[in-house]
């Protein structure tokens, strides 16, 4: 037999937390009606909980109508080649970004400030030869905020995912060009017969663009076939290779584009020492002040649009690449924002 309920003994739910906070009259009813109530506080609790923001942002610095930037995760992954994990990197960005510290020591302010909402998470279809309009779901997406004039920031999830993103971009903005932080040339065509994987990403943001034209930084991977289409068709590409870094002027790279500018970085650009946590972890990369410097020049010269990182496939009880990843998501948002920050150029 129960035993009457007492006012003084607060009885425990196993796997609920705080339920006497959400459902208050919740403890009386209890007794008697125990599976009806523990299903009643179940489904108040998961109403009343809030969604994770990036970097642990209020309600007033990441609201969805008044921030400025929009951090959009897509743990899609489909064709990775080597080591796989990806999927889990938009997860470990999150969990990590809520320690970066919110003063940026370099621009003297706080980028949080411009406002960073965190989307809903995007579950796209397995892109295949057959599919006509891969990754549409991003597409949409993306295509919705910058109608709303965000700054969209897609976070992968393997490399193939820029695809629906680029596309949205293109349509608003048809002189687009591409800056890519990437290890590999990534211009096949397909790879076990799919054209949409990671190894043809570059092939096929190209073909997206009206007035195709891309810099990649960062490389120091390429096939034969990839080195044999560059050379019968020329395109307007500009590959900059890893073991030239000392000739790299990034003012330079930077003037090779269009006005509006789309920014893909595939963290297997930098450094496997210090960016182990990815597919294919190519050594002798960038360093992490290169590549902000890269950005930093990009933001400075260009109107960057959007932008997405990829590629993180975190390693269980290692946390400094996914902390890496964060505080990179950070200062890219800091440097898209300095004017709007109040950033002097003595900080630039």
């Amino acid at each position: 037999m129960i035993p009457p309920a007492r006012d003084d003994i607060k009885p425990e739910i196993p796997g609920i937390s705080g339920y006497e906070q959400a459902v208050p009259e919740s403890r009386d009813r209890l007794v008697g009606q125990r599976g009806e109530t523990i299903l009643a506080v179940a489904t108040q609790n998961k109403k009343v909980q809030k969604q994770a923001t990036f970097f642990g942002l209020s309600e007033e610095h990441s609201s969805d109508e008044t921030s400025q930037a929009v951090i959009i995760s897509a743990p899609y992954e489909n064709t990775s080649s080597y080591g796989r994990g990806s999927k889990n990197g938009p997860k470990a960005i999150l969990d990590a970004s809520q320690q970066v510290e919110h003063f940026d020591e370099e621009l003297w302010c706080e980028p949080f400030r411009v406002g960073i909402a965190t989307a809903t998470e995007i579950k796209c279809a397995a892109a295949t030869a057959e599919t006509e309009n891969p990754f549409s779901e991003l597409t949409d997406a993306v295509r919705h905020q910058l109608n709303r004039g965000k700054f969209p920031i897609v976070l992968g999830g393997e490399h193939s995912i820029s695809i629906g993103p680029v596309r949205a971009c293109v349509e608003k903005f048809p002189d687009l060009s591409i800056l890519q932080v990437n290890a590999h040339a990534a211009m096949r065509q397909s790879r076990d017969g799919n054209p949409y994987c990671q190894s043809a990403i570059s092939y096929n943001l190209y073909k997206l663009m009206p007035k195709p034209a891309m810099a990649t930084v960062g490389v120091r991977s390429i096939s034969a076939e990839e080195v044999e289409w560059l050379e019968k068709e020329e395109p307007n590409i500009n590959l900059y290779w890893a073991r030239q870094y000392k000739t790299w002027n990034f003012g330079d790279i930077v003037n090779t584009l269009s006005d509006n500018v789309y920014l893909t970085i595939d963290v297997d650009g930098l450094d496997s020492s210090i960016m182990p946590a990815t597919g294919t972890p190519e050594p002798g990369g960038m360093s992490w002040y290169h590549l902000m410097d890269l950005i930093k020049t990009l933001c400075v010269r260009k109107n960057v649009v959007g932008a997405d990182i990829v590629e993180l496939s975190p390693i269980p009880k290692m946390h400094a690449p996914d902390f890496l990843v964060a505080k990179l998501l950070y200062k890219l948002i800091g440097y898209r924002f300095a004017l709007e920050l109040g950033v002097t150029k003595k900080y630039l």
